[in-house]
Formats: C-alpha cells, sequence, structure tokens
C-alpha cells in the first residue's frame, strides 16, 4: 500500500480525484479555444492529497477509474464513504446526461480546457458542499480541471449533496447566472433524480409580486420549477438504464429510486435558452463570455433575462394551444412583466 502524509490534522484538504473514465467525464469537445474559460493557477491553495483505499474495488464496483492511495490510517468505513460518493455521482451523471439530456460540462466550450472533474473532500468540514466554476490548476496538480467540494463526513446514502453540487456544475457549463431561484431551486430539484421524490407544486403565481418573491428567493424556488414541470409533462413517463435501478449503496439501500418525472424533456430547451441569454447579455453588457464578475453572475438585476429565455423556452416547447390555462396565465404574466420593464 502507497504511503501519503496526508496532514488532516492541519486541515490540508483531502483530495477524491474522480478521473470518472474517458466516456464519462473526460472527453473534451472540440471548440474554439478563444471563447473557453482560461486555466488559472492556484497558487495559494493548501496542500491536496490524493486518499482511497484499494482494497474497497470501488473500480471493480462502480465501473470508474480512480486515482486513489490510502494511509495506513485510513480506515474500510472511510473507503466505503468514498465509495458511496462515487456511486451517487456516477449515478446523477447518467440521470442529467441521459433521463435529462443534457452535455457534459467538458464537452461544453466553456470548459474545453479542463482535463477532468475533481471533487474535493474538506476534513475541516462535516456535511456539505460547494461548486467551483473556474478552470484551474495547482503545483501538485497541474492538469486543468474544474471541481466541486464535499464536506468530509457526507454520507451519500442519506445525503445528496453529492448530486446537488454536480448539477451545479453542470449549470455552471451551460449558464453564467447564478440567480438563487435558479441555480439552487433547480439544483434542489435535481435532487427528485434520485430520491424519486417528484410532486407537483403548488399553483404558479397568478401576480407580478408573487413571482418576484420567487425570484428573489432560493431554494424555495423548487416549487415554482416542480409545478412548472409538471404543467408542461403531467405524466412524466421516463425510461430509466437498467443499470441505474440496481445500484446500491454500502448499506443496501438504492441509489435511484425514481419511478416518473415531469418535465424530464424541457430542462436541456431551457438549458439552452439560458446560455443564449448568457450570451446575449454578456455582448450588450461588454462583459467576457465567460468572465462575468461573480456579483453580476448573482445579481437580480438580470432577472428579465432569465424570464425572457423561460418565455421563448416555454412557448417553443409548448405553443399557447397546447398550454393547460395554468400555464398560459403564467406566461401572460411574465410577458407583461417584461413589456412593464421596456
Amino acid at each position: 500500500m502507497t504511503h501519503l502524509t496526508v496532514a488532516v490534522r492541519k486541515g490540508a484538504l483531502i483530495l477524491l480525484a474522480l478521473l470518472l473514465g474517458s466516456d464519462l467525464w473526460a472527453g473534451v469537445a472540440q471548440q474554439d479555444a478563444s471563447i473557453a474559460s482560461v486555466c488559472r493557477t492556484l497558487s495559494r491553495e493548501p496542500a491536496l492529497a490524493l486518499v482511497g483505499a484499494e482494497h474497497a474495488q470501488v473500480a471493480h464496483e462502480v465501473g470508474a477509474h480512480f486515482s486513489m492511495q490510502a494511509s495506513d490510517q485510513y480506515r474500510v468505513s472511510e473507503a466505503e464513504r468514498l465509495t458511496d460518493i462515487a456511486t451517487q455521482l456516477l449515478a446523477a451523471d447518467v440521470l442529467f446526461r441521459e433521463v435529462l439530456g443534457l452535455t457534459p460540462p467538458l464537452q461544453r466550450p466553456r470548459y474545453q480546457q479542463a482535463d477532468f472533474i475533481m471533487v474535493i473532500l474538506r476534513t475541516e468540514q462535516v456535511r456539505g458542499g460547494q461548486a467551483y466554476d473556474e478552470v484551474v490548476r495547482n503545483p501538485a496538480i497541474p492538469e486543468c480541471h474544474i471541481r466541486m467540494a464535499l464536506g468530509g463526513r457526507v454520507e451519500a446514502a442519506t445525503n445528496l449533496t453529492p448530486a446537488h453540487e454536480l448539477f451545479h456544475l453542470y449549470q455552471n457549463a451551460h449558464m453564467m447566472f447564478k440567480q438563487g431561484w435558479v441555480h439552487e431551486g433547480l439544483a434542489r430539484w435535481s435532487e427528485s433524480l434520485l430520491s424519486g421524490d417528484v410532486q407537483p407544486g403548488p399553483p404558479l403565481p397568478t401576480a407580478s409580486s408573487d413571482l418576484e418573491s420567487i425570484m428573489q428567493s432560493s431554494y424555495g424556488a423548487v416549487t415554482l420549477w416542480q409545478r412548472l414541470f409538471y404543467l408542461l409533462d403531467p405524466q412524466g413517463r421516463i425510461s430509466l438504464p437498467s443499470s441505474l435501478m440496481s445500484l446500491r449503496y454500502h448499506d443496501g439501500s438504492q441509489v435511484v429510486t425514481l419511478e416518473h418525472l415531469h418535465g424530464s424533456r424541457f430542462v436541456a430547451p431551457l438549458f439552452e435558452a439560458l446560455h443564449q441569454a448568457s450570451i446575449s447579455l454578456a455582448e450588450q453588457q461588454q462583459w467576457p463570455t465567460y468572465g462575468w464578475a461573480e456579483a453580476e453572475q448573482r445579481s437580480l438585476q438580470y432577472n428579465h433575462a432569465i424570464l425572457a429565455a423561460l418565455y421563448r423556452a416555454i412557448s417553443a416547447y409548448a405553443p399557447k394551444e397546447h398550454q393547460p390555462e395554468e400555464l398560459r396565465r403564467f406566461m401572460q404574466l411574465i410577458d407583461t412583466m417584461l413589456k412593464e420593464r421596456e
């Protein structure tokens, strides 16, 4: 066994480098490099070290190619935790690609410079997670990559944070908008792909004040997306790869329990509309395509651009004559709000 000096006591970050195969997270799209994000060097980053356990047989169980090593202090329970996280991420990636029809992050123009997705386990953090949007490298890991971080004690069998953060990477690859009602509301909705907790949601807002309130919210905006997706696809029929339904965590629980999902075919057109809106807004403001300031990415003053993109996506997906009355009223509300802003 290879021994590493992973300075957990010094608060060093433990790295789980998920090099998930050339077919899954590695292939880089052949796009115009001039519009891709620049690979930035993180010169002040705390030391990172590969972790894992050879005896966990992760590659055999999950079909992944891991670059993992373990110190003598690394327990079997820790190896199981890593395997469960990897299993959830792989399942989520298949769901996002095959059920929602989204293009993987590394195949999008923004991340042409990235070679892989890295997952960092933070020893000083118990739970939670964070997705980053830049292409980076550091002295210890010279290859360009994008990354997400998880609390070092995240238990995937009872916590969907890994899938949630991976969905953020999909969002970052498609759009520059990080307004909470879109960024966190949709990511919270994405958790239902694994949990199977599919809800029809409450009625859509009928007054501008109600919609404005939702657009100032974050995770709570999930109810808007639930309802919208339900109205666009009330039957929610989906077809899942049999391999997903057979996946289990170490405790024997099922990784994916989804039976139906409303609006699965609308997500990709929605993401494309938001992508185009991002490009248009960058051109109007004379910003770099993928170089927006963080404050601009989160600014609520650009909700009108998101609403316009949402309106266009719905109109293309479900023409007015095919929209239920509740959805038609919602579309009229958006149209009115956009015209009032002109």
